[in-house]
């Protein structure tokens, strides 16, 4: 019987047939060089994706939670030095150098004057809601004293951010006992905004539907401005809401304005 045939090729120790590996020793150096590009991919990628969230808010269209992701942070909100965003409507916008005497005077972002402003009355000075909220931060009377005129614009924007900065307080010692317990939350002192300091000592779950919608829009739009962006997805919901409404209203009123100093005039 004829021996069979061996596939080996050489011989390890004591004679034993060893077979030869077809297996490529791996060009290490080659995979080093390409794994010395992928910090600086890396780098450029992560800029681009900066760059592009900040302009179109990436981040707002995959994620189906809350449009401020952390409600309770409050960095920035009492900066008054801090620069407009653009996302806000043009009849906001019209306003934007009186935003930043009213920030200056309130010792607020004047992200969260237009924020209330865009909300309130999309810019139009002589709104009224039946409640009998008026004017462009819709103040209601008992935030006047004896006398004010409830319509004039300084008037009723310093006694709008009054109210805020108080919901600000409110928010962070929700016994009203004045000990601070925790940061300021910009979400609930914006609901505390429209419902009262009430919804600072109940769940959220709890809140009246309107203040449920006022927070969703504040703090959609706040996170927004406050990061600086373009454009604003909670914007575009709130303006498919009805708000669009509110903004025709406004420039139409706008049109008549001549000049605008001559409505800012001191009080």
């Amino acid at each position: 019987m004829p021996p069979k045939k061996s596939t080996t090729t050489s011989k390890g120790k004591k004679g034993k047939q060893v077979r030869q590996s077809t297996l490529s020793i791996p060009d290490l150096a080659g995979i080093r060089r390409a794994f010395s590009y992928v910090p600086a991919l890396t780098l450029l990628a992560l800029i681009a994706f900066l760059f592009l969230n900040q302009q179109l808010g990436l981040i707002d269209l995959f994620s189906s939670g809350d449009p401020f992701e952390d409600p309770s942070a409050y960095d920035g909100i009492y900066d008054p030095d801090a620069e407009l965003a653009n996302l806000f409507h043009p009849a906001v916008q019209y306003w934007e150098p009186a935003i930043y005497g009213w920030a200056q005077e309130a010792h607020l972002n004047p992200n969260i004057v237009a924020t209330i402003i865009q909300i309130e009355s999309c810019g139009n000075p002589y709104v009224a809601s039946p409640a009998g909220a008026q004017g462009l931060v819709q103040v209601m009377p008992l935030h006047f004293e004896s006398g004010q005129n409830q319509l004039d614009l300084n008037t009723n924007v310093r006694a709008g951010m009054q109210h805020f900065r108080d919901c600000l307080r409110w928010s962070a010692d929700p016994n009203f006992d004045g000990a601070i317990d925790k940061d300021p939350d910009v979400g609930v002192a914006l609901a505390c905004y429209n419902g009262g300091p009430s919804v600072v000592t109940i769940p959220r779950s709890e809140w009246y539907q309107e203040s449920q919608y006022y927070y969703q829009w504040g703090t959609g739009l706040w996170g927004d401005a406050s990061r600086g962006r373009n454009s604003s997805s909670t914007l575009s919901r709130w303006l498919q809401a009805g708000g669009v409404n509110l903004c025709n209203q406004a420039l139409e009123v706008q049109e008549l304005f001549s000049p605008l100093d001559a409505l800012l005039r001191p009080e």
